[in-house]
């Protein structure tokens, strides 16, 4: 008898059920109910005999690394505004963080990819380096491992670490935290961690999850007005990883779960527990948002192109972000994946499909854009050590975590976060200067890695100039960098090919994709490279793409990928999303020509943006409300509902990334609601979206 895997029941109840994955705007009881056991699970096992029990809050990763990434990022962020140092020290006996901070290469020089980040392994810490050292740090990390449990001076490294580091964060596995439970004087009596990293382990690594919860008095720091999303991943917060944790949770510690059962039944019914949570231990602005909409409804359902609230049809034009290829919980997925459960190594078999499409023979799985992209970089800067500048475009978007922000020239997302990766250059490719600029940064720089996407899709859905672009093609063997191109969010078919860079003849060194590769069920990126590149690698550092492969290597990942690709073929996906762009391009174009509420209309396939006229002599709060009030009118539309983002770094420009599947009749109708919206007169807009504000304030 063939038993299926966990993670298919997962996924079958998933699509049974018809809960929202990768769509953020609702109650999701799941999300909940996975906040409050991380909360439980910190309070229960270090604050049992406290007087005081602090309260936390939890942020939802789709791995450790990203997780203890954004704990960093906290910690830093609170001692920056605290005025206390931003430096921190690792103690990681195992060597469980691998290439995260930094590597050593085959000359025993050392790249750090995070700055002012110390990392001590068991042989430094039982030489007594750590204790006769004075040094203080703004935070400390603790990994908990079977290495640290047997160190010699343990119990007198855990007194200083306490005593020198004003934060400290803790990373658990489950066998870690269940021995802490268990046993407390391992730990539990000498620590009182002001955050814990969770890793996959809670998951059996069946499926993309980390989390980190942090005390909710350095976690409101980020809960104030423009730090709500400060810290974020492309995949999160998602149903799959939460509930197949709660999946677990349940079989693998049962004398917990049955201490909340009562509680985790009720979030599963109770639509204004839920919310409550939902607000206190995970995102106040979530909450907030969905209140706004009015999704603060367990009655939320998702299939195909369209999300139902208490039985209202919307078009999902967001779909994740540019993650959907034919939709919410695509019904044949479990039966797809499988039969393809005697694939001998889905690794290989991707890498092979891959390179057909792309060229580049070389593959690194990733559970996210930003996973990928410091993939990316990793390889990118061992591969050419000691060139060690990443030349990166303004309005560009790497990613949120702490190395994926080197490509990420926004300076708002990097403020209290002290010094990242140092050596980044950012060259604003529109200036009529822009190649002058690229060549003094290039003759004054040793550039290994140049970074860039062909259309910035978070700064505005803007194409890069193609005269920078191919400038950039033709000079990397004379400057010798290697070309690192993002697709993302371009990639994956979404704007016509499988990749936009073949369309436009750059041939890149390196290349990510990601957000489609999920089918919106499983979160997944590749981070691909040429043999050049591979052969780089292998003469200066031959581990570090077998410990990245490591660290992603989901099956299902791989599986899930390879279906979607034989899919694509199969229905002529790129022609397919090309004819769909050209269609949407047409009836825009006649619609809002002459509309006087738009300033241009940008099509590439289906990474569409609609850029808003805002008069210059609103207030900037204001300038902020006007996306708002077309958003929200759009979402109530009578006719025909319609769902769409706007740029992060723009946002009086909307973003439309619908399902690659969409129909010629979706087409038209989506048109229709957005022209009718748009050309009416903005002052009958603002009294719908007036009361939409009042109700959700009513309803709080």
């Amino acid at each position: 008898m063939t038993i299926r895997h966990p993670f298919l029941d997962t996924c079958a109840q998933l699509i049974e059920e018809q809960r929202p994955n990768l769509f953020r705007l609702y109650l999701n009881p799941s999300v909940a109910q996975t906040c409050l056991c991380l909360c439980r699970y910190v309070q229960e096992t270090w604050y049992k005999q406290a007087a005081v029990i602090p309260d936390y809050q939890s942020f939802l990763a789709n791995s450790c690394d990203e997780a203890l990434s954004g704990a960093i990022k906290l910690a830093r962020y609170c001692s920056s505004v605290e005025g206390r140092s931003l430096t921190g020290l690792v103690i990681d006996c195992d060597e469980r963080l691998g290439a995260f901070a930094s590597i050593t290469i085959s000359d025993q020089s050392r790249i750090d990819f995070i700055a002012d980040l110390t990392v001590l392994g068991k042989r430094a810490i039982e030489s007594g380096e750590m204790l006769s050292s004075e040094a203080r740090f703004g935070f400390a990390v603790l990994v908990l491992s079977p290495g640290l449990e047997t160190c010699n001076n343990r119990d007198a490294l855990l007194s200083s670490l306490r005593q020198r580091a004003e934060l400290l964060i803790i990373r658990v596995d489950r066998d870690a935290l269940l021995r802490c439970r268990k046993l407390p004087s391992i730990f539990g009596e000498l620590l009182q961690p002001d955050i814990v990293v969770f890793d996959e382990s809670f998951v059996h690594k069946d499926v993309p999850f980390g989390a980190f919860t942090a005390r909710k008095s350095l976690y409101d720091y980020w809960n104030t007005p423009g730090n709500s999303t400060f810290h974020s991943t492309t995949f999160q917060p998602n149903s799959i990883s939460t509930l197949h944790f709660m999946r677990c949770l349940e079989r693998d510690d049962p004398e917990f779960f049955a201490t909340l059962r009562e509680r985790l039944e009720s979030i599963d019914s109770d639509p204004t527990l839920c919310k409550s949570l939902l607000r206190d231990l995970y995102s106040s602005f979530l909450c907030k948002t969905i209140n706004l909409l009015g999704t603060d409804t367990l009655d939320v359902k998702a299939a195909g192109h369209y999300v139902y609230v208490k039985g209202r049809k919307i078009f999902d034009g967001v779909a994740g972000v540019a993650c959907s290829v034919r939709g919410h919980n695509p019904d044949q997925y479990v039966e797809e994946l499988a039969a393809s459960s005697e694939l001998a190594d889905p690794h290989q078999a991707a890498a092979e499909c891959l390179t057909k499409l792309t060229g580049l023979e070389g593959l690194l799985p990733a559970v996210s854009g930003a996973s990928a992209v410091e993939n990316a970089l990793r390889i990118g800067l061992a591969a050419q050590h000691p060139r060690s500048y990443v030349l990166a475009l303004k309005g560009g978007f790497g990613g949120k975590t702490l190395l994926a922000l080197t490509g990420t020239a926004n300076p708002s997302y990097k403020k209290h976060l002290g010094p990242l990766y140092e050596n980044v250059l950012y060259i604003d490719p529109f200036r009529d200067s822009a190649l002058e600029d690229l060549d003094a940064a290039l003759e004054k720089y040793p550039v290994g890695v140049v970074q860039l996407e062909l259309i910035q899709a978070v700064g505005g859905v803007r194409p890069v100039p193609e005269k920078v672009l191919h400038h950039l093609e033709s000079k990397r063997r004379e400057r010798g960098y290697l070309l690192f191109v993002d697709e993302v969010q371009t990639g994956m078919y979404r704007t016509g090919p499988f990749v936009l860079s073949e369309k436009m003849g750059i041939k890149p060194d390196i290349l990510t994709v990601g957000k489609g590769t999920s089918d919106m069920m499983f979160p997944f990126a590749v981070t691909l490279y040429s043999a050049a590149v591979g052969a780089k690698l292998a003469a200066v550092q031959p581990e570090l793409t077998h410990s990245l492969r490591q660290r992603y290597d989901y099956e299902f990942g791989y599986k899930t990928l390879l279906n979607t690709l034989q899919r694509a073929e199969k229905e002529c996906l790129s022609a397919r999303v090309l004819e769909s762009g050209a269609l949407f391009a047409k009836i825009l174009g006649e619609r809002l020509s002459s509309c006087k509420a738009v300033r241009a209309v940008r099509v590439f396939g289906l990474l569409i943006a609609i850029e808003l006229k805002v008069a210059n002599w609103l207030p900037k709060p204001f300038k902020k409300q006007v996306p708002f009030v077309y958003i929200y009118n759009l979402f109530v539309h009578p006719p025909f509902p319609v769902l769409v983002g706007f740029c992060q770094y723009e946002p009086n420009v909307l973003k439309f990334t619908p399902p690659l599947s969409i129909t010629r009749e979706e087409i038209e109708r989506v048109c229709d609601a957005v022209a009718v919206v748009l050309r009416t007169p903005f002052y009958k807009l603002v009294p719908r979206a007036l009361r939409a504000r009042l109700a959700a304030g009513a309803r709080k």
